[in-house]
């Protein structure tokens, strides 16, 4: 009799046996090893090109990034805009002065137009600087007195009269009125006493020219119909075939468009040569060009200038005649600007003058003012004795 302990099971007995041979039969042959390291290669393979593609694309959206923030941000800012001898101005600067005179404009009650300011401003900062070169040589000068005299004059408050004067207190409410001012526009005493002395400059030149302007010109008598260029809502032409057939005065007083020069009946009265540049030809005639002037008693056909369309009666003819102040003043802004454009004729022809701007600079500094937040809540409409004049 076989005890348990004694009998031999064959399926106990056997198992070593048959795990040594199941593990040769489950033991991968050299075939099945080389695929599947193939496999393995492959997968391995497959994971660096995803990864190097990935990267490649991470790459090539972090670089599209930064070209665009490059080519928007970065760099126009940084673009010269204009160079006056040396002294560069940038883009950045160009926006910065537009904005300065926008919160300016804004606190005394008046507007920006970014239609065609831009390159105004340019031009104007060019001008600027080129008269602070010649200062010296024209014999002009402006000192800190004459810039702490000229704000003064705009944010010194005057005293009542009959009441006594406390000077102390009347000092430390012209503090006041220039510490809001400036808060108000955002901008340092430093850089608004610039804008300051670069208004006085301006000034000493138009006086220092304006000396020349004889007191009794020749002039002529007119009356004129003045259209704005962005009036769509009147046609010039329609106006002028209106003229044919109906009264001029009457005309006038429907669609004139004062320019600060004419009343509402259209008449502006005696005006010399070179007062309105534009004008001058059919008012005065060119003897180079021989061209007449327009006839007394005559009305032109619309003649298209920076400042308007004119449609001009011609009164009375050339005459020596005194000088009127509004005339003189005009005549006096019109030598200012001739002055300033012979200087950049001068300049570009020279090479001491450049200008780097373009329709795609223009569009970039316009965009940057409009995104700009308003520097007065709510315009003001303030006195402006001696300060900087609402056209920049």
């Amino acid at each position: 009799m076989a005890f348990p302990w004694q009998r031999r099971d064959n399926r106990v007995d056997g198992e070593p046996g048959r795990r040594r041979r199941n593990r040769r039969r489950d033991r991968p042959s050299a075939e099945e090893t080389r695929q599947q390291s193939a496999r393995l290669h492959e997968e391995r393979r497959r994971q660096a090109l995803a990864i190097t593609v990935g990267s490649m694309l991470i790459l090539a959206i972090i670089a599209i990034v930064a070209v665009g923030y490059y080519r928007e941000f970065y760099a126009p800012p940084r673009d010269f805009a204009g160079n006056i001898r040396g002294v560069e101005f940038t883009m950045g600067d160009l926006v910065e002065r537009i904005q300065v005179l926008q919160g300016i404009n804004r606190y005394q009650g008046g507007f920006v137009d970014l239609s065609i300011v831009p390159f105004q401003y340019l031009q104007d900062m060019l001008n600027n600087e080129i008269l602070r070169q010649a200062a010296p040589g024209l014999a002009l000068n402006v000192t800190q007195e004459d810039v702490d005299q000229a704000l003064k004059r705009q944010f010194y408050p005057p005293a009542q009269a009959g009441e006594e004067v406390d000077t102390a207190q009347l000092d430390r409410l012209y503090d006041n009125n220039l510490t809001e001012f400036l808060t108000q526009i955002r901008l340092s005493e430093s850089e608004y006493r610039r804008l300051i002395e670069e208004q006085l400059l301006r000034t000493q030149l138009t006086l220092s020219l304006s000396e020349d302007i004889p007191d009794t010109p020749e002039q002529v008598e007119v009356e004129w119909i003045r259209i704005d260029i962005d009036n769509s809502q009147v046609d010039p032409d329609e106006v002028r075939v209106r003229l044919d057939s109906e009264d001029f005065v009457a005309v006038a007083f429907e669609v004139n468009t004062s320019g600060g020069f004419a009343d509402s009946q259209g008449y502006v009265g005696w005006i010399p040569q070179g007062a309105f540049p534009d004008l001058d030809t059919v008012l005065f005639g060119d003897t180079e060009q021989e061209v007449d002037p327009l006839g007394v008693g005559s009305i032109s056909n619309p003649q298209f200038t920076q400042e308007g369309v004119y449609i001009i009666h011609k009164i009375s003819g050339a005459d020596e005649r005194e000088l009127d102040s509004l005339m003189r003043a005009k005549l006096s802004i019109e030598l200012v600007k001739k002055w300033q454009t012979e200087q950049l004729t001068l300049g570009s022809t020279g090479g001491w003058v450049r200008i780097n701007f373009n329709s795609e600079r223009y569009a970039w500094v316009a965009d940057q003012v409009r995104l700009t937040a308003p520097r007065v809540d709510q315009p003001q409409r303030r006195p402006n004795p001696g300060g900087v004049p609402l056209g920049g």
